[in-house]
């Protein structure tokens, strides 16, 4: 079933000042839009800038024939998911946090008022989920290695703890005084941890410290990221941290009403790009609320929008290029992503009422 999609068009917001001047420029060497007076203030401040090609707009369809590419698609219509394979039903209220692992288990985590904070390894039975087990682990984020070690931070703790396969908890490092949030581990096992000061979480004032912090394989600390280029703080709450096959990071950022934004940096720490949803889509009442995130093998972003039921798919260069309502396939309040050992894509649902303990996963055909 194909999915019919607003096509109106939508203002594109300069990269630098993130405000919906007129765009004006194309900086080729930073891939970045602008506005006249990014071009004349922020843009020479760069490294190396004078020896970046910037373009006006209006001669960019001299320099390349497909205009798209250089602005992304402005009409979206492509969905994000084919179809749906399976649907498995759970005794959960939540399935918060899911990865899967390789050797065909499933790590889940959650937390509500009413059940606490619960984590499990599952596995797919032909119509059912099994339970293997049931962990003493309370954390809102989790990374599995390429061990199958189960990476997390104790909630509201500095303790970066590693549960091994036969059931050994071990502390990895200690970040104190800052608070563990996300946790990532890439494809050079080395672990990404987003953090926080101590306190209450919110309201994020110029006092607070938010931020990515990169450790190598010795977890020895090799970059932190605070700031963007013009010095202005970054963060507001990591909540979730992926990297592509480039170990590019893409963290999504969540603000005190758990509206939020993706926020897409190079390896070096410097930004590539924000995305803060459609507007086919996200509205003011209707705000983009991003929630989880997923890499496929094809370094296409998938990122779910809980309260909008919805899909995104970007590329590395922050271009939309899917975006799905997923309703119609019988799916709400998508909460978690992950891939399984096929690149089946795996999503894991929100319930309605979250004492419910009926949450869904379903498994689907990635249609990008």
């Amino acid at each position: 079933m194909a999915l019919s999609i607003r096509t109106a068009q939508s203002p594109l917001s300069c990269q630098l000042c993130d405000n919906p001047n007129v765009i004006k420029w194309k900086c080729k060497d930073c891939e970045l839009l602008m506005c006249d007076t990014c071009k004349e203030r922020i843009h020479p401040k760069f490294k190396l800038s004078e020896t970046h090609t910037i373009l006006a707009i209006k001669d960019i369809g001299k320099e390349e024939s497909d205009i798209s590419a250089q602005f992304g698609s402005l009409q979206i219509s492509q969905p994000v998911i084919a179809s749906l394979l399976s649907t498995y039903t759970s005794k959960f209220a939540c399935f918060g946090k899911i990865q899967y692992s390789s050797n065909d288990t499933l790590y889940c985590s959650y937390h509500t008022k009413e059940s606490g904070y619960k984590f499990f390894v599952i596995r797919f039975l032909k119509e059912s989920i099994r339970v293997l087990k049931e962990l003493d682990i309370k954390c809102t984020d989790f990374a599995i290695s390429s061990k199958d070690e189960i990476f997390y931070g104790q909630y509201h703790g500095s303790e970066l703890k590693v549960v091994s396969t036969d059931g050994v908890k071990n502390i990895v490092l200690n970040t104190s005084p800052m608070v563990i949030l996300g946790i990532h581990i890439n494809k050079d096992n080395e672990i990404i941890l987003g953090l926080r000061e101590q306190g209450s979480i919110f309201p994020v004032t110029e006092f607070r410290t938010r931020l990515i912090v990169v450790f190598d394989v010795n977890n020895k600390r090799k970059l932190k990221i605070e700031y963007d280029q013009n010095g202005e703080k970054l963060f507001s709450y990591v909540w979730r941290i992926s990297t592509d096959s480039d170990n590019n990071i893409y963290a999504i950022d969540q603000f005190e009403n758990f509206d939020g934004r993706i926020i897409a940096l190079e390896r070096s720490g410097s930004v590539k790009f924000f995305y803060k949803g459609h507007d086919s889509v996200n509205t003011p009442d209707t705000p983009f609320n991003p929630i989880g995130i997923v890499i496929t093998k094809k370094d296409i972003i998938i990122i779910c929008d809980k309260n909008n039921n919805s899909l995104h798919a970007l590329n590395t260069k922050g271009d939309l290029i899917g975006l799905q309502t997923v309703t119609y396939l019988g799916v709400e309040f998508p909460f978690s992503l992950c891939l399984d050992s096929e690149g089946f894509l795996l999503i894991g649902c929100n319930t309605r009422i979250n004492k419910a303990n009926n949450a869904k996963i379903h498994v689907a055909r990635i249609a990008l």
